[in-house]
C-alpha cells in the first residue's frame, strides 16, 4: 500500500513529528511496508470580504483627473486583507488591463498588480493613463515574501532601503558546477573572484529615500502586531537566531527578488553574500520575493521621465515564511511541509503598519509631505541616472579577469 503525508500548509501540525520520522528516513524512502510520498496541496486564501474588495466599481470617464496622495501596489489577494479604505472608482486607459481604483475623493488608490516581472509592464501602462498625476504621490510597494531568520520572523514585516535583483549572474548545474563553488550562482563577468565588484547593467540595485524610510519605520513600528499560530511559535523557537525567535515585529532590512524561488541555507547564504558584494556591504537582505524588482524597474523609469518622484517610493512587505529551515528540518521539508503558514497574520500585520504610514501622510500633508522629504543619502540606481554619486556601488567596468574586462 502507499501512504501519503498531506501538506500542513497553514497549521504546521505534525512538523516536529515529521522531523523525527525523517531524520532516519529521508522523504520518498520506505517506512516499514509503506512508501510515503508528498502530496502538494494548494492553499486558497479566502479572507473575509472587506471594503477594499468592492466587487462593483464605478468607472471614471477616460481622462478624468486624479492625483492621489498615496498609491498602494500589491497582488489582488493581498488587498483582501485591507479593510480601512473603500475604493469606489476605477480608472483605465489604453494598454492598461489591471485594477487601478481610488477612494471617492481620490486621496488613496490601489493597483492590483501581477506577480514577478510582469509588474513592470503593468506599472508602465499605469503611468500612461490620461489624467493620472503621480508626481507628488507616495507609492507603497507591499505584499508577502520569505524572511531571513537573522533579521526577522515569520508573521512580521519589513521596511526596506535597498531593492536587489539576485538572478543577474552565471549559473552551473549538477556535475558542471566547479568543485570549489559553494553555490550555483555567481556574479556576471566576475570569474576572477566572487568577492570583487562585478560588471553591472544598472537594474541590480535600487536604493530608496533613506530619510523617508526613517520616518515610515518610526511611525509604522508603533503598530501592534498579532502573533502567529501556536504551532508556528513552537517552530520559530527552534531557530538559532534571536530575531527568528521573536513575536512578529517590523524589521528594518532589505528586499531581494528573483524569478527563481529559492529556499534553504545554501541558497540563503549565497543571496546574502551577493547582496553584500553588490551593495558594498550596505544591505541587510531579509525579504525574499519574486515581485519587487519588476515593480522598481518600472517606477524608476517613471522617475527618470518625471512621471513620479522616486523619493516618495517605499517598500513595506509581510513575512509569510522563513527562507531557510530550522535545524531539525531539511530545506525540502521546510519548503513543502511547513510552507508559507504565516501569510495571513503577516499580511494583517503589514497592513497595520501601512495604515499608520498612510495616516501620517494624510495628517501631515500640508506641513511635511506635500513638499516631500529630502533624501539624506544617495538615492537611485547603480548608474546614477537620477543624479548624485552612489554610496553603495560603482559604475566602473567589469572586474579584472572577466570576459568583458580582459
Amino acid at each position: 500500500m502507499r501512504c501519503y503525508i498531506s501538506n500542513p500548509f497553514r497549521t504546521l501540525v505534525g512538523v516536529l513529528a515529521l522531523a523525527t520520522l525523517t531524520a532516519a528516513n529521508p522523504v520518498g524512502h520506505d517506512v516499514g511496508s509503506c512508501q510515503y510520498t508528498t502530496v502538494t496541496t494548494t492553499a486558497t486564501l479566502a479572507p473575509t470580504a472587506s471594503a477594499s474588495t468592492t466587487l462593483s466599481l464605478a468607472t471614471a470617464s477616460p481622462g478624468t483627473p486624479v492625483s492621489p496622495k498615496v498609491l498602494i501596489i500589491a497582488n489582488t489577494f493581498e488587498f483582501g486583507y485591507l479593510e480601512e479604505y473603500n475604493f469606489t472608482t476605477a480608472y483605465t486607459g489604453d494598454l492598461f488591463e489591471e485594477v487601478f481604483a481610488c477612494t471617492a475623493d481620490g486621496t488613496v488608490c490601489k493597483l492590483a498588480c501581477g506577480q514577478e516581472l510582469v509588474g513592470a509592464s503593468q506599472i508602465t501602462s499605469l503611468l500612461l493613463i490620461p489624467g493620472l498625476d503621480l508626481r507628488k504621490t507616495y507609492i507603497i510597494i507591499t505584499g508577502t515574501g520569505g524572511v531571513n531568520p537573522k533579521y526577522g520572523t515569520a508573521g512580521g514585516a519589513a521596511i526596506s532601503t535597498f531593492g536587489i535583483q539576485w538572478e543577474w549572474g552565471n549559473m552551473f548545474l549538477g556535475t558542471d558546477l566547479p568543485a570549489n563553488f559553494s553555490g550555483q550562482y555567481f556574479s556576471s563577468y566576475a570569474q576572477d573572484s566572487p568577492s570583487k565588484y562585478p560588471s553591472t547593467v544598472g537594474t541590480e540595485v535600487y536604493k530608496l529615500n533613506e530619510a523617508l524610510v526613517d520616518r515610515f519605520y518610526k511611525v509604522g513600528s508603533k503598530a501592534k502586531y498579532e502573533d502567529v499560530s501556536e504551532a508556528s511559535q513552537k517552530l520559530r523557537a527552534t531557530y538559532v537566531y534571536e530575531a527568528a525567535k521573536k513575536a512578529p515585529f517590523l524589521a528594518r532590512c532589505d528586499t531581494v527578488s528573483s524569478q527563481i524561488y529559492w529556499h534553504g541555507n545554501v541558497a540563503g547564504e549565497n543571496v546574502e553574500y551577493y547582496s553584500s558584494v553588490i551593495t558594498s556591504g550596505k544591505a541587510r537582505p531579509c525579504n525574499t520575493n519574486q515581485d519587487d524588482q519588476g515593480r522598481l524597474v518600472a517606477l524608476f523609469l517613471g522617475a527618470v521621465h518625471k512621471k513620479i518622484d522616486f523619493g516618495r517610493v517605499s517598500m513595506i512587505k509581510a513575512f509569510s515564511n522563513f527562507d531557510r529551515p530550522p535545524p531539525q528540518l531539511t530545506a525540502y521539508q521546510s519548503r513543502f511541509y511547513v510552507g508559507e503558514g504565516a501569510t495571513e497574520p503577516g499580511l494583517r500585520n503589514s497592513w497595520k503598519t501601512i495604515v499608520r504610514v498612510v495616516d501620517d501622510v494624510l495628517d501631515n500633508w500640508a506641513t511635511i509631505f506635500e513638499a516631500g522629504i529630502k533624501p539624506n543619502t544617495y538615492m537611485g540606481d547603480l548608474k546614477e541616472r537620477l543624479g548624485g554619486t552612489s554610496d553603495f556601488g560603482t559604475t566602473a567596468g567589469a572586474a579584472p579577469g572577466s570576459v568583458q574586462g580582459a
